[in-house]
């Protein structure tokens, strides 16, 4: 879990409007998606109903329905349709358990305490885009020790921006951002480079 801190789990890009994407943290399941008006959202990963998936379900109009009994949430989380049940008023104690989400540089960042820290300040205010994400069969600590990125979970290395994250025990994810500038080239190179790390972090 990320407590009180601000952990990088995905790349912005990687969230499309009228999607829902499955994320872990800590072997936290977590549902990213956006609202009607392109905000993003973050969720526990479970329908309070009967525990389906909320990532196995779709986004219409500015909601995330559940796919098992197409319960609808808005963008606060509150369930506003049981289709069930067309006229009932739902009790505004039906809801979707959010986490606080950011997006900053490319990166989609979460947190699951309403006192959280503030976003990390990058040394760059260049616009970012976000380039790739790579799962490494290494655990966080292991992988943080390797690279050298401290709890903050990121790092700014020869003008790329790594982000890390504990999927669950045994996995960590690597998120990759470039300057939206960068040339096909260097986002060719960065790729490279990032996929060489992963290898060499695993035989390790």
């Amino acid at each position: 879990m990320s407590g009180g801190v601000w952990t990088p789990i995905a790349l912005s890009e990687d969230v499309a409007a009228g999607t829902a994407a499955p994320a872990r943290l800590g072997g936290a399941e977590i549902v990213l998606w956006r609202d009607g008006d392109g905000l993003l959202q973050a969720w526990e990963d479970r329908c309070p109903h009967r525990g389906m998936r909320l990532s196995f379900g779709f986004v219409r109009e500015g909601r995330l329905t559940c796919l098992y009994h197409g319960w609808q949430f808005d963008a606060s989380a509150r369930c506003r349709l049981i289709p069930a049940h067309p006229e009932l008023k739902v009790p505004g104690t039906i809801r979707a358990n959010p986490w606080h989400v950011r997006e900053r540089a490319g990166l989609v960042w979460v947190a699951d305490a309403a006192d959280a820290d503030a976003l990390p300040t990058l040394p760059d205010d260049t616009p970012m885009r976000g380039l790739r994400s790579l799962a490494v069969r290494r655990p966080r600590a292991a992988v943080a020790a390797q690279t050298g990125i401290g709890a903050g979970g990121w790092i700014w290395r020869d003008g790329a921006l790594i982000g890390l994250h504990g999927a669950d025990d045994a996995t960590s994810m690597l998120h990759l951002a470039l300057p939206q500038s960068a040339t096909a080239e260097a986002r060719r190179r960065t790729m490279g480079e990032a996929t060489a790390l992963r290898d060499a972090l695993e035989a390790a």
